[in-house]
């Protein structure tokens, strides 16, 4: 006999997947509305039933049982809206007009179809053929779902409850991880940085893999946290998580388990070892990181350049900087620029089609809001008197500095690619953000206020810029003159605040 509460949870899991099976079967019934009403009832009461359970493990407390429900709800709240708006307010493109925002989305998903309706066994996805997905995984997943549960007709919102639920599923286990390693207060802000991260609302509102890495990364985190705890559980969130995010990107597991890796070791070994082990460590580390480096080089040299010159292809504007700058300085422009895609001038001034328009500008409000709050957080991580800590949060840093960089030097300053390859690892920057808040409010920080003041100034002369680019509206200053001034003020900004520090600390401490 179920307990009453075991039997109320599937009472509402069955309700509220009815409630998702209805609204999917109507907007996409493929061939037999009975079947895709079936389906998608199966997939959604599944979802709420796992997020569910997961919750209930953990104990977890009303606001962020709120938190994962709005997780899962917006983002597929917001996929069923774009699947029925793009067509009729997208661009005149195939994969808007199929109801899809990424491209990239598109086409796999569309080989995942022919794939299902085709003799071809699923393991196919993994040949060379089908191009669209590098990795196999979701293609064959994908394929995997049509062939089995909706073989009578292509409904792309299947996946999408898929990306949606890992996308939740994974904050329990996110929230659990920094309650018990630091505290409940920087586990709560985090958690809803995580959940309400823009960026990840679209991606997990997408067929794409991100969101499922983002939520297997989760665990991850979570199993080295559980390492004192329980060994059995931590090795098998680690390395269970670990395998199936090979499935889905190899590339993104191998960094993954680096950053893994060595946060294990900083945590669990560093202050224990000798010096003997700890040399032998870091020599580990470091031809870990190179050899690493060596073999993915060309990989990354060829991606970049190909993307590059796409972009120069796409923008006369761009390839005119370019030219101006000079071979030398073409790639560090490049990088720099991918690194503040979606670039949020350029999405409020860009007179585009006002639904891609608002994802844009939704998208770049997160990222320039998170950018300070990260920042923030690296300034004070020096006032930290816990060593331990300081080494844990300042590799944090690095790995997201450093994965962003690669991000962008790989996308080329794509305003796609470039998000989405950074928010693999979301999962740290969402730590490194809420810590960063909760510090600035205990330590009464003025950092995150200054870097926003930055941002704002950075922001209002590319609007400018942008809009006598546009509408002729202003007298445009030149580009590099601008970013001189620009650079100009930063540092006045940056070093003043320093300066003001370093006097105020020392006023206080005399006086005390």
């Amino acid at each position: 006999m179920l307990k009453k509460e075991a039997k109320t949870q599937l009472l509402i899991s069955i309700i509220s997947g009815v409630i998702i099976g209805f609204i999917i079967s109507s907007l996409n019934p493929g061939g037999s509305l009975w079947i895709g009403f079936l389906t998608a009832t199966a997939f959604g009461a599944a979802s709420i039933f796992l997020l569910n359970w997961i919750l209930d493990h953990f104990n977890v407390r009303k606001h962020i049982r709120l938190a994962v429900y709005l997780a899962f709800a917006l983002r597929l709240i917001i996929g069923i809206l774009l699947f029925v708006l793009l067509p009729a307010f997208g661009y005149d493109e195939p994969y808007n007009n199929n109801g899809y925002l990424y491209l990239d989305a598109y086409r796999r998903d569309t080989d995942a179809w022919q794939l299902a309706t085709s003799d071809t066994p699923i393991t196919a996805a993994f040949q060379a053929e089908f191009s669209t997905d590098q990795y196999g995984g979701l293609l064959s997943l994908s394929a995997l779902i049509y062939r089995l549960f909706s073989p009578d007709g292509h409904r792309p919102l299947l996946v999408l409850i898929l990306t949606s639920f890992f996308s939740a599923f994974g904050i329990p286990f996110f929230w659990d991880a920094v309650r018990h390693r630091w505290n409940e207060k920087i586990a709560n802000t985090s958690v809803w940085i995580l959940a309400l991260y823009p960026e990840s609302i679209i991606l997990g509102a997408s067929q794409m893999r991100e969101p499922i890495l983002i939520g297997l990364s989760a665990i991850a985190f979570w199993g080295v946290t559980v390492w004192k705890k329980s060994k059995k559980l931590s090795l098998a969130a680690i390395l269970i998580s670990l395998m199936a995010m090979v499935f889905i990107s190899s590339k993104a597991a191998v960094a993954i388990l680096a950053a893994i890796a060595v946060w294990f070791w900083i945590d669990n070994i560093y202050d224990r070892a000798n010096k003997r082990v700890l040399i032998l460590s870091w020599i580990a580390i470091v031809l870990l990181v190179s050899t690493g480096l060596i073999l993915s080089w060309n990989w990354l040299i060829d991606s970049s350049r190909w993307d590059i010159s796409l972009m120069e292809s796409a923008s006369g504007r761009i390839q005119w900087e370019l030219e101006l700058l000079g071979e030398q300085f073409q790639a560090p422009f490049i990088i720099t620029y991918g690194l503040a895609q979606p670039v949020l001038p350029a999405a409020i001034i860009y007179p585009g089609i006002p639904l891609t328009r608002s994802v844009a500008i939704f998208r770049a409000i997160g990222w320039y809001l998170l950018v300070p709050l990260m920042f923030a957080g690296f300034i004070l991580l020096w006032h930290k008197n816990n060593k331990k800590h300081r080494r844990i949060l300042f590799l944090f840093i690095f790995i997201c500095i450093i994965w962003t960089v690669v991000s962008s030097a790989r996308a080329g300053g794509d305003q796609w690619d470039n998000p989405r390859y950074r928010s693999i690892f979301l999962i740290w920057m969402s730590f490194l953000a809420g810590w960063g808040w909760v510090e600035t409010l205990d330590k009464r920080s003025f950092w995150l206020w200054r870097l926003l003041l930055l941002e704002i100034i950075y922001i209002s002369f590319f609007i400018q810029w942008y809009l006598s680019r546009y509408f002729g509206t202003f007298k445009r200053m030149d580009f590099l003159p601008m970013i001189r001034l620009l650079l100009i003020i930063g540092a006045v900004i940056i070093g003043g605040g320093f300066v003001f520090d370093l006097i105020y600390h020392r006023t206080r401490n005399n006086n005390n």
